[in-house]
């Protein structure tokens, strides 16, 4: 049985968000393998990776730890513009337990990853997550 491109491009997008979510439960350096060379924001602003990563960094090293990290995926959406380009996202709720010392708080809300395909590839390229701020 062959498959649909459609189906194997809405898998990878939701294997990349699982990817992140999970590395971001783990505060991970992996985490960066997800994310795209450049992110595009509203009002039509580009921020390099570089910048994204320092923010990430920033926001792990506020904490020991990320502990019972919860999510569901919600909605999924895609368009393929072809010639191996597209846009999409993957939305859900997202809950942790973020600790220091021997403090803690919950952090939960929605979430939003946005992606971009080039080159056959989905790449992160705008992030809305509890905890995440630009």
């Amino acid at each position: 049985m062959q498959e649909t491109p459609t189906f194997n491009h809405q898998a990878d997008i939701v294997n990349s968000a699982i990817r992140f979510i999970n590395s971001w439960f783990k505060q991970s350096k992996s985490i960066t393998e997800e994310l795209n060379n450049f992110f595009m924001l509203p009002g039509n602003k580009v921020i390099n990776k570089a910048v994204i990563i320092g923010r990430l960094k920033g926001i792990f090293g506020q904490f020991d730890e990320f502990v019972g990290g919860r999510y569901d995926i919600i909605d999924v959406n895609l368009e393929l513009m072809g010639e191996g380009k597209g846009m999409g996202f993957v939305e859900g709720v997202a809950g942790y337990r973020a600790v220091l010392g021997k403090q803690s708080q919950i952090i939960s809300g929605p979430f939003k990853l946005y992606f971009a395909l080039q080159s056959d590839v989905w790449k992160i390229v705008n992030i809305e997550f509890p905890g995440f701020a630009y």
